[in-house]
């Protein structure tokens, strides 16, 4: 009998399934709307690279009232551009965020797929916040405004941050002309990020040093206030960097305004996932210290949600395989998922997870690549 962390067989009649655009195709980012429908969201095509996305029925077949056949490509004239962070607003719409050649690219879509010429005027939205630039993730505001974390470059790079009106315009007044950064000293990347309640921002991420240097800096987190600055009140400074782990990918705000983060413990042989206090200290209720330690070889974290009941589930890969884990509220792992707490799903070829979403009944739905054919690669989880 199938239990928490087997494969749903209600989806796509296997619990897996895969999505060609015709070319080098990866997952990025995954959603999934009130009524169960899963939107995936990523690069791909057979010429030039563009974002990708596709919208999927509850039983894993595609939804033909999205796009063209249920999927949707979205150029904005560059060579390589992919999405990879997804949102969903409250009236339907989509919202996708990634880089177009190093600029920031922001695609809204409606309900059915089409492009939402009410902003930016084609649906479409490009700048820069450095030489390089790439948005990792977007969360859409109560009052419809959109956030934008990610990271900027070459060589001393840092988070970076910004903030559209519901038109795809800049809003001035956040940061310096609708942009903040954060500087953590080194090489820093914004890879993840999470609004809490009282509209406090969470972006987490890595810092490697820069040349010359030999310093280790590893996953960094740091919180901004709703205006773009820097918040005291979270570790004096608002940021922090975190013993032990060298790359988090992933963060969640619980209901009592607690911060969790998941990513890759120094060595990546091992899923971290750290709690902290609303100040920003370690919480010694979870795991004794704060950090929780999953071994699973050669890992690489992809995301993690949270479930109503304060169960935390972590994704990634490992071995070539996606590999889910489910923590109890205290750290400890949840053994009546999978085995031990954890849960594998192979696809027959090396295949890596790059998102995680939760539907409405609970189902864990994952979303990477399958390499060999490069097709967006998913697979449902029981919880």
């Amino acid at each position: 009998m199938a239990g928490p962390g087997d494969l749903d067989k209600s989806f796509a009649n296997t619990g897996k399934k895969t999505i060609t655009f015709g070319g080098v195709d990866a997952a990025h980012a995954v959603v999934v709307q009130p009524n169960g429908r899963i939107v995936v969201a990523g690069g791909g095509g057979a010429a030039a690279s563009e974002f990708c996305v596709a919208r999927l029925r509850a039983n894993g077949t595609l939804d033909t009232t999205f796009g063209p056949a249920g999927k949707r490509r979205i150029a904005f004239g560059g060579d390589q551009e992919a999405a990879f962070g997804a949102a969903l607003q409250p009236d339907g719409k989509i919202v996708l965020a990634g880089d177009s050649d190093f600029r920031v690219a922001v695609a809204r879509l409606n309900p059915n797929g089409t492009l939402d010429g009410t902003f930016s005027g084609d649906g479409k939205r490009l700048f820069s916040w450095g030489a390089i630039s790439r948005a990792q993730a977007v969360v859409v505001m109560p009052n419809g405004k959109l956030l934008l974390a990610g990271f900027s470059g070459p060589e001393t790079g840092n988070v970076q941050l910004a903030r559209l009106k519901p038109d795809g315009a800049l809003d001035a007044t956040f940061g310096v002309k609708g942009i903040a950064k954060v500087d953590f000293g080194g090489d820093d990347f914004g890879l993840a990020m999470a609004r809490q309640a009282n509209g406090r921002i969470v972006v987490v991420g890595r810092s490697s040093p820069t040349f010359p240097t030999d310093e280790t800096l590893g996953a960094i987190v740091t919180r901004v206030r709703a205006n773009g600055e820097l918040d005291p009140d979270f570790a004096g400074t608002g940021k922090i960097t975190l013993p032990g782990t060298s790359n988090a990918r992933a963060v969640l705000i619980q209901p009592d305004r607690k911060v969790v983060v998941a990513g890759t413990a120094d060595g990546s042989q091992k899923m971290t996932v750290t709690r902290l206090r609303p100040n920003g200290t370690p919480d010694p209720t979870f795991d004794t210290d704060g950090t929780a330690a999953i071994d699973v070889a050669s890992v690489l974290v992809a995301g993690a949600a949270l479930q109503p009941d304060g169960k935390i589930v972590v994704a990634g890969s490992g071995g070539g395989r996606f590999v889910v884990a489910r923590l109890n509220p205290n750290g400890s792992l949840d053994t009546t998922f999978g085995t031990a707490g954890k849960a594998t799903v192979d696809f027959g070829v090396p295949t890596f997870a790059h998102a995680v979403g939760r539907q409405p009944n609970g189902r864990i739905v994952v979303a990477g690549q399958r390499t060999v054919s490069d097709d967006f690669a998913l697979a449902r989880l029981l919880a």
